[in-house]
């Protein structure tokens, strides 16, 4: 019997890729049929091949089970049976109860699942999961076998962490959630009351500690109560299941983290506040097909439902625009009670989002300082294996790479483009990166006076990187050349080692259109040589026409073999930056 609850698991840890792992499992063919051994093996093998997942060694049925829980456990996707009372109803049976007949087998996408994964922008998905969580309770039919009582464990979170706020405290941290957030108690009306105070105590006693020994002690004595409630190993809850509620309740959009701690965004405090005057509501016993209706349908309420709240939110985000010309303060200043609530919300996301670019146009300035260029080139070296020390924590290396070379070229500055046009990969809304950038395109374009950088970088290695990047870099690098033909346009791949093969490929620099020869300028960098480049900045703030004479140079070396003219680039490198900081 479970004494302490998990959100998700702890194998889907960057729920981040939840939206595109649920479309690979629709598009793949699970939807409705994702049971089974080698189903489940066939689907952690195409969230591998999709490049939802990285990972080595074989595919395993075990994983492709993990993911799918994820999704069935969020409600994206239906379960096999479900245990209401004494009634045991099949899949059919509950959906046409709930108003959705055709949903008829097991692991079958639902209307929620639907919504996420043609949801268009950062603000409407972290609408969905919201509700989602909102609605979430336990036990239920998906997840049971607790102890007696019920819980909400987002609302419970929210208003311990409200209350914290409230009186001047800090946020929570992962040991202090493991300790006293993950416990499952029965949500009475005064339990986050008696949380607060619990960590209050503990605060008291943490601070009385006079020294390192003594903070040790402390805390194990701490982690045995919690053994000693929940018959489980402490540090796997204070650790992981922590984890795991910082980074499935952060897809809300409601959090931010400020060092070791998590707390309730500024902007999103009234939201909290209006949410938790009618919650925790209690659905599941009382009445069930309630509960999967809202559940399944990702219809359950939330505060922006309520016109008034909505256009509240509408009139806050319109002050908060510089850009007073935006024709979009037009179409919010049309907005009243009698507008249709699905124009309301579809404003209020596109107001969201604009907010977003102008607050992104100020943190690329904020790259520009050595404070920043010194963190970047931090994670730039962990993605390189590198020891550093104090090393920042990357969830997930292939998105945080796409992010760290993002954040170098905005360090550089003199971009002509809109910042957030020079990133095709979905940022929150503390600029950290939520996905790697979608196929179709690029992973970075800058666009400066005098010349377009198109940008791909990959952490794949050998055969799989000729495998997976030849063509399409290639592609991607005459597309922008057509998009942009008053000017010259230069990709820069980086990897942390670059194969001799696909050197070779952009050596040649060619690229047909039928019998039509297109040449192009591609320089495959190693990612030691590109941080390099970035650690220049340090000592003089070169502008992108010195990057541009780089580049020049590593390609006026490529009429030699491929491994020789990689070390030619390296040594470009290493004379640019000589030059760059004398």
């Amino acid at each position: 019997m479970p004494k302490v609850w998990n959100i998700g698991n702890t194998t889907v840890r960057n729920p981040k890729r939840i939206e595109n792992a649920l479309k690979v499992f629709v598009e793949e063919g699970f939807s409705g049929n994702a049971k089974g051994e080698e189903n489940e093996k066939r689907l952690h093998s195409k969230l591998k091949d999709r490049e939802v997942l990285e990972f080595d060694g074989e595919p395993s049925d075990i994983n492709g089970r993990k993911w799918r829980a994820a999704f069935y456990q969020l409600g994206f996707i239906s379960f096999e049976k479900y245990s209401i009372g004494e009634n045991r109803l099949t899949t059919t049976e509950l959906f046409q109860q709930i108003n959705n007949p055709t949903i008829t087998n097991a692991y079958q996408l639902t209307p929620a699942g639907t919504k996420l994964i043609t949801a268009r922008t950062v603000p409407e998905i972290e609408d969905i999961y919201s509700r989602q969580f909102a609605c979430y309770e336990l036990p239920n039919s998906l997840e049971s076998g607790y102890p007696q009582g019920k819980m909400k464990p987002f609302i419970l979170f929210l208003q311990v962490l409200k209350s914290l706020q409230d009186a001047g405290e800090q946020g929570l941290n992962k040991f202090e959630t493991g300790l006293f957030i993950q416990k499952f108690r029965d949500h009475t009306a005064t339990l986050s009351a008696e949380i607060v105070a619990e960590i209050l105590d503990y605060r008291e006693n943490l601070n009385r500690c006079a020294n390192t020994a003594e903070i040790k002690a402390f805390k194990q004595q701490c982690l045995e109560n919690l053994r000693n409630f929940a018959d489980i190993d402490p540090s796997s809850v204070v650790r992981d299941y922590s984890d795991t509620t910082f980074r499935y309740f952060s897809l809300s959009g409601l959090f931010s983290r400020i060092g070791e701690t998590i707390v309730i965004r500024t902007n999103k405090r009234d939201f909290v506040t209006h949410l938790l005057k009618t919650e925790p509501l209690f659905d599941f016993n009382t009445q069930p097909v309630e509960y999967f209706k809202n559940f399944y349908n990702n219809s359950y309420k939330i505060p922006t439902d309520n016109l008034e709240v909505a256009l509240d939110e509408i009139k806050l985000l319109k002050d908060g625009i510089r850009d007073r010309q935006n024709p979009l303060l037009q179409r919010a200043n049309e907005l009243s009670l009698d507008s249709n609530i699905d124009e309301i919300q579809q404003i209020r996301y596109e107001l969201i989002e604009y907010n977003n670019w102008e607050r992104e146009e100020d943190y690329a300035n904020e790259q520009q300082s050595n404070a920043a260029i010194e963190e970047t080139i931090k994670y730039l070296k962990v993605l390189n294996n590198e020891h550093v020390e104090n090393s920042p924590d990357i969830d997930d290396k292939p998105a945080f790479f796409e992010w760290a070379v993002w954040r170098s070229f905005l360090a550089i500055d003199e971009i002509t483009c809109p910042i957030h046009k020079t990133r095709r990969f979905p940022l929150d809304q503390d600029f950290m990166p939520r996905n790697t950038a979608p196929g179709g395109g690029s992973d970075l374009i800058f666009e400066f006076e005098t010349y377009v950088l198109v940008v791909e970088v990959t952490l794949t290695t050998s055969h799989r990187q000729v495998a997976v990047e030849t063509e399409p870099v290639r592609r991607h690098t005459v597309q922008y050349k057509e998009m942009y033909p008053d000017k010259e346009v230069y990709c820069l791949f980086i990897a942390p080692s670059v194969d001799n093969n696909i050197a070779e490929t952009f050596r040649i620099g060619v690229w047909y259109k039928l019998d039509v020869e297109e040449f192009i300028n591609i320089v495959p960098m190693n990612l030691s040589d590109f941080i390099e480049t970035i650690e220049a900045l340090l000592h003089k703030k070169f502008k992108n026409v010195d990057y541009l004479n780089l580049l020049d140079k590593c390609l006026a070396s490529r009429n030699v073999r491929a491994p020789q003219w990689k070390q030619s680039i390296s040594q470009e490198v290493g004379k640019w930056k000589r030059k760059i900081v004398a």
